[in-house]
């Protein structure tokens, strides 16, 4: 009997060691490890802020505030999915047609395995872990729904919908179900309760305790069935905290109606307590003070943008004029051109004076050609709230931009009608 005991207890500790031996460790203040992933997603929650990612064959995680520290681990096989719960990343990984999940603790580097064998017709790219239950979609031949097991493989409980599932979402250690419809389902032991239905064909992000956000530009709450419009922000550069909203584009971060600039572009935002850090485009983490937010009418936002901005006019093969600023008259914009032009509104009808509008034409070398006014979505020739409105509702699918209206929109003339130039129109747009 003490023989088998000691043999245990030596078996034990093997596991142990072997599985605290395949965790690495970083302490440096640049996460270049996660160049490494073929994406990174970022959670804040009630125990920290996290980033996670993987390649076909290791785990990456770091907390980020309060402390930092990155652990990354190997798996034994290809990895599927990772998701993240309270302070731990998981890895679905499969070798030999059998599927595990590895479990990684970011704060401790303690390392589990679970094995659930043959998991015939699952759906591997999105699987979610929380509490010592595993959450996997399966498909039949009508339709996809979850199935939920204990960390010993047993099978727990199914949930169905009357749409498909298309993934699973992990916010502050309770899990949701999307549907392909939009619709979000959080799952417990006791079933499926609906919450909120978001924008269908635009991705998201975990955005704070019980908050989503969308890439259309809406922020989701998860537990209230609400949301809220937010200008000026990207996907993993917006957290929500206890009713505190800090955000950020590419170089601003903005709080409490104050404003810190970053040096680098800003590639993502974490926010827990009263502390801050972002990583940049070259992945070093940057920590800030509240205190270092400053008022909006400090020259923080002096040459802003200018390295975007296309202060000459450009007659394109598709048949538009671009790189107009608002409020160009006639007059000016004449000047721009060597031989005689002649200007027409949306009518037909030549125009002498006054302000270019979008969807103004004019005749070069006998091709007609459609003017843009950046900004000018609405065609009144000027920057207004209205045309934020108009880009905003085209982002949720209540309305439908195209032509040189679409055009006017791609503000920082990069070929991409995105959450850049809503910033860029909001801030344009006169009072």
């Amino acid at each position: 009997m003490k023989r088998k005991l000691i043999t245990a207890i030596l078996l034990s500790l093997i596991f142990l060691f072997f599985a605290a031996s395949t965790v690495y460790s970083e302490a440096e203040r640049s996460l270049s490890v996660f160049n490494d992933c073929n994406e990174y997603y970022t959670d804040n929650n009630s125990d920290g802020s996290f980033i996670y990612g993987c390649n076909f064959s290791t785990l990456y995680s770091s907390r980020i505030l309060p402390s930092t520290s990155v652990r990354y681990v190997n798996a034994d096989g290809i990895i599927r999915a990772v998701c993240h719960s309270g302070s731990c990343s998981y890895a679905l990984y499969e070798n030999k047609r059998a599927y595990f999940v590895t479990e990684l603790n970011t704060v401790n580097g303690e390392c589990y395995t679970y094995s659930y064998g043959n998991l015939k017709s699952i759906e591997n790219s999105s699987f979610a872990f929380c509490d010592g239950i595993a959450y996997f979609i399966f498909t039949d031949d009508t339709y996809t729904y979850v199935r939920s097991y204990d960390s010993n493989g047993k099978a727990l409980r199914k949930y169905t919908f009357d749409e498909n599932v298309q993934r699973l979402v992990i916010n502050d250690s309770k899990i949701y179900a999307q549907l392909y419809n939009g619709e979000f389902y959080r799952l417990d032991k006791s079933g499926s309760h609906y919450c909120i239905t978001v924008n269908i064909m635009y991705d998201f992000c975990n955005a704070g305790s019980g908050y989503i956000y969308s890439e259309a530009g809406t922020l989701f709450s998860l537990s209230e069935n609400s949301n809220e419009h937010i200008l000026g922000t990207k996907l993993n550069c917006i957290v929500k905290s206890e009713n505190r909203l800090i955000y950020s584009d590419d170089w601003i971060i903005e709080y409490n109606g104050k404003f810190y600039k970053s040096k680098n572009k800003i590639q993502a935002l974490f926010f827990y307590g009263n502390n801050v850090a972002f990583l940049d485009n070259n992945l070093n983490l940057n920590t800030i003070k509240l205190s270092d937010f400053k008022e909006s009418d400090s020259d923080l936002f002096n040459n802003y943008g200018n390295e975007s901005r296309n202060e000459t006019y450009k007659v394109n093969s598709d048949g538009y004029i671009t790189g107009i600023n608002s409020g160009t008259t006639i007059t000016d914009f004449k000047k721009h051109f060597s031989n005689e032009v002649i200007i027409y509104d949306r009518n037909g009808n030549e125009i002498t004076s006054g302000k270019i509008k979008t969807g103004y034409r004019t005749v070069i070398s006998n091709v007609i050609y459609e003017i843009s006014v950046l900004g000018d979505i609405t065609g009144e020739g000027n920057v207004k709230s209205n045309d934020v409105s108009a880009l905003m509702s085209h982002f949720v699918n209540k309305s439908d931009l195209s032509g040189v209206y679409l055009k006017s929109a791609d503000f920082n003339n990069d070929g991409n009608i995105d959450n850049k130039d809503l910033v860029s129109i909001a801030r344009k747009a006169e009072k």
